[in-house]
C-alpha cells in the first residue's frame, strides 16, 4: 500500500473507531522511563455513568448535558478554542473525518435523526419518523417546514444526493463505506439502503457528517471541491460567514432555523485554532475566549477550583484498551501464559487512576457502562494484582529470566505505559515504549510491530465495525491492532449482535464474545475514557453530539 493511502487510512482511522488516543500527533521514539506506580491491588468496581457524573460533581467539576436548554436570544459573539485548524467543512465530500470539522459542521447542517445523550434515544430530526421495511432498508419520512441555505425547501431528492456524495467521496470510512444509494419515493419520503444489517445505522446517521444538503446549493457555493472551504450550504442552527486562513472560523445564527423550540444565546460562534492547551484556557481565563475545547483531563481537573472558569469532564463512550499481538509473527505474547501474567501484574486502580484523572474506576467490560450492551465480563477479585503467581505463569512458559516487550501508542497513551512498565518490572517484564507519529503508529499496529498496544474502541451502540479488532473477514472499514487469534464462533456471534433487532439478545450475545475474549485473554480493559474543556465561569450549555464531541450551538450565559 503506498504511503498516500496509509496516511488517509490513518486519518480516516482516527474517528472511524473513535481513536481518542490519536488526537496528539506528536512526539515519538523509544523510552524506558522508570517512574513507578505498583504493587497494590485493584479492589474498585466498574464505573457506572452514576459513578462518574457523581466523582465529576464531588470535584467541583461540571457534568455534560446536565445544564437546562437556552431560552435567550442576544447578539454577542463567543469565541470558542480548538486545538488545531481544519482543512474542509465539508469532510463527506474529501473522504477526511477530522474532529474540528465535525465539531464546526454540525453547527452548518442537520441530520436525518439525533440521539439524545441522556437516554441514548434515537429522535427525528430532518426527519420526523422513519421504518426498516428490511434488514437493509430504512424508510424515511422527511419534514415539510426545513428551508435549506438558498432558501429552498428540503425534499427527498435532497437526501438521495447527499448520500450519493457519501457513497462517492467516502467510501473507505463509515460515512460511505456501508451505504448502497438512496431512492426517493415522492417529495418528502426517502429509503436509504445499507450494505448490511445493523439497527444502530440510526445511531450512525446522526454524527455530523452525515449532513443533508442540495446539490443547487453546493454548485452555488462552488461545487464540490470548493465547497469544503466555502460551506454556505445546509438548513443547520449557524450559516457559513468567514474563514480567515490560519486564525479562525465564524458562523452566525440562522435566524430562520425550522426549530423554533431552540434559542441560540449567542448571534455569532468564532472558532480559533491553538495546539498549546494552557494558552487555549488562558485564553478563557484573559477573556480573549469562552470556551477552551479538547484539554487534557489532568489539566482540567487542576481548575476545578478556579472561581474564574468553569471545567467540565465526561465519559463519551469510550473504554481504553490493552491488545495483546497474537499473530503468526508474535512473540512472547502469542503463548496465553504470557498474557495471564500480564494480567496478573497490572495495577488497573493505578491504569484507571491515570487513564481518567481519578474520575473513573477500571472497567470490569469491553463496553462502556453506559452503553445497552455493557456487561460485567470481569469481578474486581480477578484483577486483583498476583506477583507471585504471575511469575510462575511466566516461569512455565520459558520466561523464568525475563524478557523485552514493545509496547506501541501514540504520545498520549506514555503515562499508561509508564505505570505498565513499573508493573511488569516487577516480574520481569521490560517494556519498551515505541510512541511514533499517527501514520506510523498505524502502519506499526495494522504489520503487528509490537507485543502490546493501546487502543480504545468507541463502543456505545452496535455500529458495523464494531469489535473490528477481533474480526478477520468481510468488514468495510480499516481495523487496527495487527494479527489477534480468532475464531469462527467468534466472528459469526459478532455479526449476529450487530444484526440482532432485539437489544437485550445482542447485550446476551457480546457478552459471549466477551467471556471468549476473557478466557483466551485477547484484551484487558483500563477504564472509561474522559474528554475535559474549560469554560469561562459564567457560562452554561455545554452539550455533545456524537463522540463526545462539543456541540457549540447550545452555550449561554447565566
Amino acid at each position: 500500500m503506498n504511503g498516500k493511502k496509509w496516511l488517509a487510512l490513518a486519518l480516516t482511522l482516527v474517528l472511524a473507531i473513535g481513536l481518542v488516543a490519536c488526537g496528539d500527533a506528536s512526539g515519538g521514539g523509544s523510552t524506558d522511563s522508570g517512574a513507578a506506580t505498583s504493587g497494590s491491588s485493584a479492589t474498585s468496581g466498574g464505573s457506572s455513568s452514576e459513578d462518574v457524573t457523581a466523582a465529576v460533581e464531588s470535584a467541583g467539576v461540571k457534568s455534560a448535558n446536565s445544564d437546562p436548554a437556552n431560552a435567550t436570544v442576544t447578539d454577542e459573539t463567543i469565541v470558542i478554542g480548538l486545538a488545531s485548524e481544519p482543512s474542509t467543512l465539508w469532510g463527506a465530500a474529501s473522504g477526511k473525518q477530522e474532529n474540528e470539522s465535525q465539531i464546526i459542521t454540525s453547527t452548518l447542517m442537520d441530520t436525518l435523526v439525533t440521539v439524545d445523550k441522556n437516554t441514548g434515544d434515537i429522535l427525528p430530526r430532518l426527519a420526523k419518523s422513519w421504518e426498516w421495511t428490511d434488514g437493509t432498508h430504512c424508510r424515511f419520512t422527511l419534514r415539510d417546514d426545513v428551508t435549506m441555505s438558498d432558501g429552498s425547501p428540503l425534499v427527498a431528492d435532497d437526501v438521495v444526493y447527499t448520500v450519493g456524495v457519501w457513497k462517492e467521496y467516502s467510501g473507505n470510512n463509515d460515512t460511505g463505506s456501508y451505504i448502497v444509494g438512496a431512492e426517493a419515493q415522492d417529495e418528502h419520503t426517502v429509503t436509504i439502503e445499507f450494505t448490511t444489517a445493523a439497527p444502530d445505522f440510526l445511531a450512525m446517521l446522526a454524527w455530523s457528517n452525515f449532513g443533508i444538503v442540495s446539490e443547487a446549493e453546493v454548485e452555488a457555493a462552488g461545487g464540490i471541491e470548493a465547497v469544503g472551504r466555502n460551506p454556505v450550504i445546509g438548513s443547520g442552527k449557524y450559516r457559513f460567514k468567514e474563514w480567515k486562513n490560519g486564525q479562525s472560523i465564524t458562523v452566525e445564527r440562522n435566524d430562520g432555523y425550522w426549530d423554533s423550540n431552540w434559542k441560540g444565546y449567542f448571534k455569532t460562534i468564532t472558532f480559533t485554532f491553538t495546539n498549546d492547551a494552557a494558552a487555549r484556557e488562558m485564553a478563557v481565563e484573559s477573556g480573549d475566549a469562552q470556551v477552551a475545547y479538547d484539554m487534557p483531563v489532568s489539566m482540567a481537573r487542576t481548575f476545578a477550583a478556579n472561581p474564574n472558569v468553569n471545567t467540565v469532564i465526561y465519559p463519551f463512550g469510550q473504554v481504553s484498551h490493552l491488545w495483546y499481538n497474537m499473530g503468526e509473527n508474535a512473540g512472547a505474547t502469542k503463548d496465553i501464559r504470557v498474557r495471564q501474567a500480564i494480567e496478573l501484574a497490572l495495577n488497573f486502580d493505578a491504569l484507571a487512576q491515570v487513564g481518567s484523572a481519578g474520575f473513573a474506576a477500571p472497567a470490569l467490560g469491553y463496553f462502556p457502562a453506559e452503553s445497552k450492551y455493557y456487561n460485567q465480563t470481569y469481578t474486581t477479585e480477578e484483577r486483583a494484582v498476583n506477583i507471585e503467581k504471575a511469575k510462575e505463569l511466566l516461569a512455565e512458559a520459558g520466561y523464568a529470566e525475563g524478557l523485552e516487550l514493545t509496547a506501541l501508542g501514540t504520545a498520549e497513551s506514555t503515562d499508561l505505559y509508564t505505570v505498565i512498565q513499573a508493573n511488569l518490572r516487577d516480574i520481569g517484564i521490560t517494556v519498551k515504549i515505541d510512541t511514533p507519529d499517527i501514520p506510523q503508529f498505524v502502519m506499526g499496529a495494522n504489520g503487528g510491530e509490537y507485543d502490546i498496544i493501546s487502543v480504545g474502541e468507541l463502543a456505545d451502540y452496535r455500529y458495523p465495525a464494531l469489535l473490528g479488532f477481533v474480526r478477520w473477514a468481510n468488514i468495510n472499514t480499516f481495523w487496527i491492532g495487527g494479527p489477534k487469534w480468532t475464531n469462527e464462533e467468534i466472528e459469526n456471534l459478532v455479526y449476529a449482535a450487530i444484526e440482532e433487532p432485539d437489544e437485550a439478545k445482542a447485550k446476551e450475545m457480546l457478552g459471549q464474545v466477551e467471556q471468549l475474549m476473557k478466557e483466551n485473554v485477547m484484551v484487558s480493559n483500563i477504564a472509561a475514557e474522559m474528554k475535559a474543556t474549560v469554560m469561562a465561569g459564567d457560562l452554561k450549555g455545554f452539550t455533545t453530539i456524537e463522540r463526545g464531541f462539543m456541540d457549540p450551538t447550545n452555550f449561554y450565559r447565566g
